[in-house]
């Protein structure tokens, strides 16, 4: 499937993918899924989604995720362990506590807390939210409560029965409110056990420096997940209902990851269904009570009986007789309502691709696959391949890997990928970022890489989207996540595709250029500023961390913070696989802040915990938590978060994991777990803690909640 390539360049191994082999002969005369009512089976639990006061609808059977996992040709660590619970009765809701005396987190070390919480109830942490009052909320999940004291107030919160998780876990699902120093729990809410598997993240309306606005969560049901709106946002008063609960039918990488955000005016834009397979995945939005809603410049729309393909929805003709409901972008390549042009003109439109290439085909992304347009009024659309030999595969949905909204203008960014097939038969995977004003109309669209004849054949995925709000809307940056599976053609922008001519700010270099090293066949991130007002590449950084046997001969890094560490961009060095979390956030300097998985991380100065260098000893596995500076060019912090491990062997470390990542002053909020190993045991030894809370500890028991501020 990989070209061969000259020496020097990481060449990527063939696909294990039978599975995927066997289907990729279905990519041919006519696009796959051209039935209007394939919708039908999904379009009724969607129409009629579960609030507060309703009853949960049943969602349709989805595919194993497990079966999506070993189908789609990339390694994906399940983010969901599910250990033996433990019966707790219902909490009440007690006194609301006084507020305690915070300490200002200083731009050193001094401030820095990491502690460990939890008894044998198997503990996690998801995500942190600092509040505009400078407390803080960590959501997660245990199998029960006992390890918090009972004098912190707990509440559970009502409106939680629409929820749908038959034949869940009784896991209990919790958001911690703490104070700013981490010193004190004030208060925990709670969803009832078995409720929900988890509380996985936490939004808010509000722009970052802004005073906190509403507040929405999301978790992991066993149909896939839910979106809530809570009653309060902790600043004003502390919540004690779900004002609204929408249920999401999602498996595979849709149901782990959790595609959704919620913009400045209450409307959240959510993905559901399953990605790579044969069934229905789609974009949809939610209004600010949670219902459905209408997007004037969407081309696939629903009544209460039909489907209707067409654009804008005020030109839909029944509209007094069948009125329409909803809209969504429909995720499955080639459809009719997808991301794929209606018009001839529309799909011989010559664009520029946002990095100096003007010959970028087609006005909407999909059109890469196929032979002509899709019309709107047609009975069947043209298959692939397209202009550059691709075309779609036998599994044609699409995997939804970022949502982000700005929230001052509710305009919409999305970023997916889709399952193609190579010129010569081998399977593949191309990315693309999409974005919308508020209307749902097209404003640019990116595939983070030049188009040619010669075809990018590393698989390339969109991992996570956030917004930089330090300019003006049309002048601030789109942050994308990305990565890539080998890197022998036409790979994602390396910082010295950026030129002065293109952009004149940019002199071409980033902390790490781009892919080196022997090994092709891992999965090395990227990340990538582009203009949110047109697409235009800003700056890139590849994020692929040193292979354990990297000698690191190379030159160092001459700035001080950078700690002496060989430099990526000297010689050739090794890199192995690296892989980044979904949440990533910008503070106001512009910085953006990342945690991921690698395995000889780099890490600055200014570090809690450091990793060996070159030739100091044996790395391990690490999660890591990262800022970079706003131009991608150095790091302004970069520490390791590891149980202490043996330099000679590497045992003993591999065993936090970091998901929850937040900007503070000062410093950083990091959230996760130490884990445990097959038998149940803590796994490997402890990471090193300080200052703990009274209501922490500084070991684990079992699988036990990390948290950490760390001071820079």
């Amino acid at each position: 499937m990989h070209l061969p390539q000259p020496p020097r360049i990481a060449q990527c191994s063939a696909h294990a993918l039978l599975s995927l082999t066997l289907v990729l002969v279905l990519g041919g005369l006519l696009a796959p899924g051209n039935n209007r009512n394939e919708h039908t089976a999904l379009a009724a639990a969607h129409a009629n989604a579960a609030t507060t006061t309703a009853t949960s609808p049943t969602s349709p059977a989805l595919a194993n995720p497990s079966a999506i996992i070993q189908a789609n040709g990339s390694t994906y660590l399940p983010l969901v362990r599910r250990g033996a619970s433990t019966a707790v009765p219902s909490p009440t809701t007690t006194a609301t506590p006084t507020t305690p005396t915070t300490t200002p987190l200083p731009g050193d070390p001094a401030g820095t807390v990491v502690t460990y919480a939890g008894n044998a109830g198997n503990e996690r942490l998801y995500a942190v939210l600092e509040l505009s009052d400078k407390t803080v909320v960590a959501a997660g999940v245990a199998d029960n409560l006992d390890w918090l004291s009972n004098t912190v107030p707990q509440t559970q919160l009502a409106g939680a029965t629409a929820l749908a998780n038959a034949g869940g876990t009784n896991k209990i699902g919790f958001l911690l409110h703490l104070s700013a120093d981490l010193s004190q729990v004030l208060r925990v809410l709670l969803l009832p056990q078995g409720a929900a598997e988890d509380i996985r993240f936490i939004k808010t309306t509000s722009a970052p420096g802004t005073p906190t606005g509403d507040l929405y969560i999301s978790g992991t049901t066993t149909s896939g997940y839910f979106v809530a709106r809570l009653d309060n946002n902790f600043v004003s008063a502390a919540p004690t209902t779900l004002r609204w609960v929408y249920n999401v039918a999602a498996a595979g990488d849709h149901k782990i990851r959790q595609p959704w955000d919620v913009g400045g005016d209450g409307k959240v834009v959510y993905g559901m269904g399953t990605p790579y397979d044969t069934e229905w995945a789609a974009i949809y939005r939610l209004n600010a009570d949670g219902q459905q809603e209408v997007v004037e410049n969407w081309s696939a729309h629903w009544s209460a009986t039909a489907e209707w393909d067409g654009t804008p929805a005020t030109s839909y003709p029944n509209k007094a007789t069948a009125p329409l409901v909803y809209s969504g972008l429909v995720m499955k390549a080639g459809r009719k309502g997808s991301l794929r042009s209606a018009s001839q003109a529309d799909y011989n439109l010559l664009q520029s691709d946002g990095n100096g290439g003007t010959g970028r085909k087609g006005r909407f992304p999909d059109d890469y696959y196929f032979a002509g347009p899709c019309p709107l009024n047609a009975a069947n659309c043209p298959g692939g391949p397209g202009y550059t030999g691709y075309r779609t595969s036998g599994r044609p949905t699409q995997r939804i890997g970022g949502i982000t909204i700005d929230r001052r203008t509710n305009h919409m960014y999305i970023g997916y990928s889709t399952q193609s097939v190579l010129p010569d038969g081998n399977p593949d995977f191309e990315p693309a970022v999409v974005a919308m004003d508020q209307t749902g109309l097209l404003k640019w669209w990116s595939r983070l890489y030049t188009e040619q004849a010669a075809n990018s054949t590393p698989d390339q995925y969109v991992d996570g989207l956030t917004l930089d709000y330090a300019q003006p809307p049309e002048q601030a940056a789109l942050v994308v996540l990305a990565r890539a599976h080998g890197n022998n053609t036409y790979n994602l922008w390396p910082a010295k595709s950026i030129t002065k001519a293109t952009n004149p700010d940019h002199p071409g270099y980033a902390f790490q250029n781009g892919w080196t090293g022997n090994n092709g066949n891992i999965h090395v991130a990227w990340l990538g500023k582009l203009r949110a007002g047109n697409g235009t590449l800003l700056y890139s950084t590849y994020v692929g961390e040193y292979a354990d046997d990297e000698p690191g001969t190379q030159a160092k890094y001459t700035e001080p913070n950078l700690d002496g560490w060989p430099s990526f961009n000297a010689g050739w060095p090794k890199i192995n696989t690296t892989r980044l979390e979904t949440t990533v956030h910008v503070d106001v300097q512009g910085r953006v802040y990342i945690t991921g998985v690698g395995r000889r991380t780099v890490t600055t100065a200014n570090a809690y915990q450091k990793m060996l260098k070159p030739g100091q000893g044996a790395s391990t596995w690490n999660d890591f938590v990262r800022v970079y500076t706003p131009d991608l060019t150095s790091l302004a912090y970069s520490s390791i978060l590891s149980g202490t491990w043996d330099a000679t062997t590497g045992a003993g470390g591999g065993n936090i994991e970091i998901q929850g990542i937040m900007p503070i002053s000062g410093g950083v909020l990091v959230g996760g777990f130490h884990k445990v190993d097959d038998t149940k045991a803590v796994a490997g030894n402890d990471m090193p803690t300080k200052s703990v809370p009274t209501w922490g500890t500084n070991k684990p028991n079992a699988e036990s909640i990390v948290l950490g501020r760390l001071g820079f």
